[in-house]
């Protein structure tokens, strides 16, 4: 059962890759039914991707006794998860804005998410692996259903979690809608334009649709916070402790509360907003991967110099 679980996530990344491909190839050639090939082969991955979600959830509980265990409790599960959102969030995008362009943007993000999954322990451990065999064992020991410790085994990971990943997927398809505005904004500035301007949506709809999704993305993240820090207390005694996550956590919060009170109360459009939602989730990746990485290496330097 467990080797079915990783052909079915390696077919949910096939897919994902799949449209990608074909997303770009819409790019080039403008056919509606490739535009449709490539939605269908996200509709595709995403549901092959919540019946690996089931089935991992199932081989923790049942053949590993983890009462509390969810499939998104260590760092690749973390970052499956985020692709997972990722492409929900861009399939509901899809559904609304009827802009296949867009696809080419937020699915490769999706894509290299995904494939920092199944890669990112190669990261921290570059010069202990030799040759593709370890390559290949490191990857599938990252894959295992991870030993949870006490403050884990929580029904706040089943809740604060998703909710969390959620919003950080509305940001990251604001993201990518903000690399289509710079883009295209350079387009339009440019004395002779690329037939991709004719394909990429005007400058307002762009901007319009980054301050929905970021709109859309807030109250969670504010839930996810609150979330958390009634997790913290059941897990320490406490509700927040300005360690670093939770710091970060909260800069996160007031970057896109900043956001917000320039679009709404100071009149801001266009690319300053736009540049302050793509500065915003470079602070979304370092609460989500910086910090982390920082604390193991602060540890290890520390460990060190011991």
């Amino acid at each position: 059962m467990e080797t079915f679980e990783i052909y079915l996530f390696n077919a949910a990344y096939l897919a994902y890759t799949a449209s990608v491909a074909v997303y770009f190839f819409y790019a080039f050639r403008k056919k509606e039914f490739i535009g449709r090939a490539a939605f269908g082969l996200v509709i595709l991955g995403a549901l092959l991707h919540l019946g690996d979600f089931a089935l991992r959830a199932y081989i923790g509980r049942e053949s590993h006794g983890l009462r509390h265990y969810v499939p998104w409790s260590n760092w690749f599960e973390s970052f499956s998860l985020f692709g997972f959102a990722i492409a929900a969030t861009g399939i509901a995008v899809q559904r609304m804005a009827r802009l296949p362009i867009l696809g080419a943007f937020v699915m490769t993000l999706q894509w290299i998410v995904m494939t920092f999954s199944m890669t990112y322990p190669l990261f921290g451990s570059w010069d202990q692996v030799h040759g593709l065999g370890q390559i290949w064992q490191a990857i599938m020991a990252s894959r295992s259903i991870p030993q949870l410790m006490p403050a884990l085994q929580s029904i706040w990971m089943a809740i604060h979690v998703p909710i969390m990943f959620i919003s950080y997927s509305a940001f990251a398809v604001a993201f990518s809608v903000g690399i289509v505005y710079l883009i295209q904004e350079r387009q339009i500035k440019s004395k002779h334009p690329g037939e991709i301007s004719e394909s990429l949506p005007a400058l307002e709809i762009l901007d319009i649709m980054i301050y929905r999704l970021i709109g859309w993305g807030f109250p969670l993240l504010t839930l996810g916070v609150i979330l958390g820090a009634r997790w913290a207390y059941d897990a320490w005694g406490r509700y927040w402790g300005w360690d670093a996550k939770e710091t970060w956590a909260l800069i996160t919060w007031l970057t896109y509360a900043i956001y917000l009170h320039m679009r709404l109360v100071m009149s801001w459009r266009g690319r300053k907003t736009v540049l302050l939602s793509i500065f915003a989730f470079c602070v979304v990746l370092f609460t989500y991967i910086g910090v982390n990485y920082l604390s193991v290496l602060h540890g290890f330097l520390s460990g060190r110099g011991s």
